[in-house]
């Protein structure tokens, strides 16, 4: 079998190259002209490739469309099951669900210790709006919890499959103090509830003057002119965007503006891009009916950070804000979210800059090897007393961090 895989695929060598030969290429290289498009058996992509029907037309060997992505919208799945009722070989296409919620839910939380590091308010007095409550906006729900934070999550059509599901109204979710999209990207007569530009101008009115707003979903989600025109205006004090309309460069004005903007890296911890590899990886294989190699321990190969790492924090005032505190201390060591949007705003001033916002998601696992939160162990040392180490445990709880004292990789310490 003759397979393309995009080149950024984690692990693609070691695990598609057991199906035939393999071709390693640039995901945002494959349209309908790409050369020999018509002889591969498996097509292994992420989102940057868009999957129109005169590709599927062309890719007339192809069995399997793998997508290592949470979401299909850049597939014309739809097309797809129309041309299957003539095609010789029917297409199967296969994606990742869920595989990087985990680090999404890690970024935005990262996010929202940025955008809190001055306050003097524990996160428990504040509010959570969560739009989309899926595997990513869940994940974020959770861990909102364990710092006691008030969390209203607006899902409707979740609400309709789940009947023990309740969404809260949007208009409450708006008007909370954080906002979060967790969202698919769907348009009018493709879903009761479509969310192309379902952040628009009256949104942003609707929401507290002192409100931030995070998008990690996809970028049309927003109308940019109108979240452009909030940030100009301060109407809202700022936004945390890791996707846009129009990458690989969006208008210069989502890079400069927000407060944190990132490459559509949320989803890039180094453990989320193996998952989604593997995940796809093992239905090509149940779809060709073939065996998958054990794939036990590559999600933590590798990952061999320092141990015994002191990460102390300012425990004065109330022990909410001082559990807060601590857990930002936490995040602040394993990753620092501030420097790869100084870099990507870096690259505004360039005539280059569509081909650096791509290097940089490229080049993101080695130039910051961020991993997901759940991979540390975390211990105290005796300045920490019980009723701090009770609230800090309780948020590092939501995040699925082992606190041990045998071996940790971090200890944190009051002071």
């Amino acid at each position: 079998m003759k397979i393309l895989v995009d080149a950024n695929i984690p692990l693609a060598a070691e695990l598609f190259g057991s199906f035939g030969d393999i071709t390693l290429v640039s995901g945002r290289d494959v349209d309908v002209g790409f050369p020999g498009l018509a002889e591969f058996d498996i097509l292994a992509i992420r989102s940057v490739t868009a999957v129109p029907p005169a590709l599927v037309d062309k890719a007339v060997s192809a069995k399997v469309i793998a997508t290592a992505t949470i979401g299909t919208d850049h597939i014309d799945v739809g097309y797809i099951q129309e041309a299957n009722k003539r095609r010789t070989n029917p297409i199967t296409v296969v994606s990742a669900p869920g595989s990087n919620a985990d680090s999404v839910a890690d970024y935005v939380w990262y996010a929202f210790a940025h955008l809190s590091r001055d306050s003097v308010r524990p996160l428990s007095e504040a509010t959570l709006g969560v739009i989309g409550h899926g595997n990513c906006g869940s994940r974020v729900a959770r861990r909102a919890e364990g710092f006691g934070m008030k969390v209203l999550r607006c899902d409707p059509p979740l609400a309709e499959r789940d009947p023990d599901f309740a969404s809260d109204a949007f208009e409450e979710a708006i008007g909370a103090d954080f906002v979060t999209l967790h969202v698919p990207l769907t348009r009018s007569g493709e879903s009761r509830c479509p969310t192309y530009h379902m952040i628009g101008a009256a949104e942003l009115g609707q929401m507290k003057p002192w409100a931030y707003l995070v998008n990690t979903s996809r970028g049309p989600v927003v109308d940019s002119q109108a979240l452009v025109e909030a940030l100009r205006q301060g109407s809202i004090p700022g936004a945390v965007l890791d996707v846009y309309e129009g990458e690989p460069e969006p208008q210069a004005e989502l890079i400069s503006l927000p407060d944190i903007a990132t490459p559509h890296i949320a989803g890039y911890a180094v453990e989320a891009k193996r998952r989604g590899a593997v995940s796809i990886y093992e239905q090509v294989c149940r779809t060709l009916g073939l065996r998958p190699r054990d794939t036990r321990g590559l999600l933590l190969r590798g990952f061999k950070p320092d141990r015994g790492v002191r990460v102390s924090f300012e425990s004065g005032g109330s022990h909410l804000l001082a559990a807060d505190r601590a857990v930002r201390a936490l995040m602040a060591r394993t990753h620092d979210i501030a420097a790869t949007s100084r870099e990507l705003k870096a690259t505004l001033s360039s005539r280059r800059r569509g081909e650096l916002f791509d290097q940089m998601r490229e080049c993101y696992e080695q130039d910051y090897a961020r991993h997901e939160l759940a991979c540390y162990r975390v211990g105290f040392d005796e300045s920490v007393g019980p009723k701090l180490r009770a609230a800090i445990a309780q948020r590092l709880q939501g995040f699925g961090i082992e606190l041990t004292d045998r071996e940790p990789h971090c200890v944190l310490s009051a002071r």
